[in-house]
């Protein structure tokens, strides 16, 4: 599952995580993370056999969990196709299709955002 996690700042400190990872044997993948004394977020990818009881954990220590189902978007307006950000993806999320069409896949996405960076006009937004 890949989730967006939120951290307020009265629990930045803890090690929610890792007791989840040890007491229910999940693998816990960090995308991207921005997380300051003040609270911040994290996108992950977070699997397992008790996959489900983790993030039960995770979200009753006062973690939010949002599943990412989008991690990206574009903006079919915006964009000319004209594949900038093709070959900046690490992950190869990004794809011209036979018809030239820019194509992002968010299975694939890690919300890295160069592809956001690289936009000439701005048609790829990255969401939280």
């Amino acid at each position: 599952m890949k989730a967006w996690l939120k951290f307020s700042p009265n629990i930045v400190n803890k090690s929610i995580i890792s007791e989840a990872i040890k007491k229910y044997d999940i693998e816990f993948n960090i995308l991207r993370a921005n997380i300051t004394p003040r609270g911040g977020k994290m996108l992950v990818e977070i699997s397992g056999p008790e996959e489900r009881e983790g993030i039960d954990f995770i979200e009753e220590a006062g973690i939010e969990v949002h599943p990412a189902v989008r991690v990206v978007k574009k903006d079919r307006e915006k964009c000319m196709d004209c594949g900038a950000c093709v070959s900046l993806c690490p992950v190869g999320a990004i794809c011209i299709e036979d018809d030239w069409e820019i194509v992002l896949d968010d299975k694939k996405c890690i919300g890295c955002s160069f592809c956001v960076n690289s936009c000439p006009t701005r048609a790829i937004v990255l969401l939280d």
